[in-house]
This record gives structure tokens, sequence and C-alpha cells, in this order.
């Protein structure tokens, strides 16, 4: 078994775009990643496995600084051999991010070999929509985010992550990510009441037949008027809209509510996945 680090991300892209499109809705997130480009803090880790001759893919695995490995596409390598790689390679990892099954692997294996211990683990559960039944008498409507909105998706995206993942993203890459995100033909959906943005939904051109619903933030203040699901509602017409084969998105497991609302809305589970941080000893 080899692992080899890509520096440049065309390479990276042509070799790994289509094993993650063997399973189109779990590895979401890297196919998006992939379409849209790797905006990172710092140098992003691309990195293939490969068979002892080098002819035979067995997995990707993205890193996007400051975030945790995205380790899905490993599900067919050999953990032991890879972690152990990845340490000899004087690598660290902040966590890892996956389905359930790969990524609690890879954590234990990781602990077991660098001393690290498990922090913390969220979970997640993957949905796809199957049918929309939208919610009715939702005060308000929906429209397109414009340049001119910046200032609130910044804001929304800055507490949705300080709330979800207990982070404040720089604010510059905020505004990268934005910019992606117009090039790419990706759309953020707000939600209006009274004139005012009071619900936002992130929703993302089809990448391999998948478009991705994320993230969904209503302002605290303004919860439990319906705004966060009428806003899903309506990033879902935009991806089927787009051409998308399947609607997919992640919902905290630790969130009921989110769940129930999702649920309603039509859509129904594919799997869990798990982020595992890890505290370095």
């Amino acid at each position: 078994m080899t692992l080899r680090f890509h520096s440049d991300v065309d390479d990276f892209v042509s070799t790994a775009t289509a094993w993650y499109a063997r399973r189109p809705m779990v590895h979401t997130i890297e196919l998006s990643l992939l379409r849209e480009g790797v905006p990172s803090e710092e140098t992003p880790v691309l990195m293939t496995v490969w068979d002892g001759d080098g002819a035979v893919l067995l997995g990707a695995a993205i890193r996007t600084p400051p975030l945790p490995l995205l380790c899905g596409g490993l599900f067919a390598a050999p953990t032991a051999e890879v972690v152990g790689d990845m340490a000899g390679a004087g690598m660290t990892l902040p966590g890892v991010r996956g389905p359930r099954e790969v990524a609690d692997g890879f954590a234990r294996q990781w602990c077991t070999v660098t001393g690290a211990a498990r922090a913390d683990t969220t979970a997640e559960r993957l949905y796809r929509l199957a049918a929309l039944t939208a919610p009715a008498g939702v005060p308000g409507t929906h429209r397109v985010a414009r340049r001119s909105d910046e200032p609130v998706l910044i804001k929304y995206q800055s507490e949705f992550a300080a709330e979800a993942f207990g982070y404040q993203p720089d604010p510059s890459l905020a505004r990268a990510t934005l910019a992606t995100a117009r090039e790419a033909g990706n759309a953020y959906l707000l939600w209006t009441a009274g004139g005012a943005p009071v619900s936002m939904a992130g929703v993302r051109r089809p990448a391999a037949g998948v478009s991705r619903i994320g993230p969904v933030y209503t302002a605290p203040e303004v919860r439990g008027h319906g705004y966060g699901a009428a806003v899903t509602a309506a990033a879902c017409r935009w991806a089927l809209a787009a051409g998308a084969e399947q609607v997919v998105l992640f919902a905290d497991l630790a969130n009921p509510t989110s769940n129930r609302v999702y649920q309603r809305l039509g859509f129904v589970p594919v799997g869990d996945s798990i982020t595992v941080e890890f505290r370095v000893p």
C-alpha cells in the first residue's frame, strides 16, 4: 500500500472524482469540494491510497484546515496501514469526519498509533429528499441572496459555525467561500419576514447528480415560526430546478427538533456520520 499526497489540486481532482462518485450521496461534501475548489486557511491535505504497485486506487481523503480530515473515501482502504503511514509521515489531525463505521475505525486506530485521545464526538444523520412536503402558512417569503446581502450571510455563517462546531471562521475565509459559491453557481436563499432576513439556507448546484443543502440557520431571536423549514423547502425547489437527482442534507442527531422538521419536509435517512475530535497528549 502507498500513500500519495497531492500538491496539485487539479491532479487530485482528476484522480479522486470518479472514486467519490461511486457513492455520491455519502461523499457529497468531497464531491462539492472537488467541483468548487478547496478553500482552506492553510495548505489542504489531498491524499490518495494505492495498492503496493501503485496501480489500483484504494481510497482518498481530504482535509481543509482547520477542519477535520474527511475520511469517508477510505472505506475500502486498509485502515491500520493508512493510519500508520500518515503518522509516520508526521501528520497531525484535530479530528476526523465520515460515515460512522469508517470514521470510528479510523479514530480508534489513530488514537492507538499516536496516543491521542477522543475528546468529543458529534453525530449527524444524512438525509435524502423522498417527496417534498412544504410547510404552509409561514409568514414571509424567500429570495435568492444578492451580493449586497454578504454582511448578513457572513454573520449567519459565523453564528452557525460557532453554534454547530464551536469555532469562529476567519471573515476573509467566509468572504472567499461566498465568492467561490457564486462562481460555482451555488446559491444562498434567505427567508424574509417583515422585510428583513430571518433565516438562511445554502444550496449547491448538483455534483454527480446530488445537491446538498446547508448550512441552514435561523436567528435565535426569531426561531419557532417555521422560517427554517420554509427556507429549506425553498432550497429543495431550487436544487430540483437545477437538475438534482438527489437532494441531501445533514442534521445534528443531538438536535431532535431539526431532525423532526426535515422528516416532515419529506427527508428520509441515508446513514449516520460522525466527527471525532482528538486531544493530543
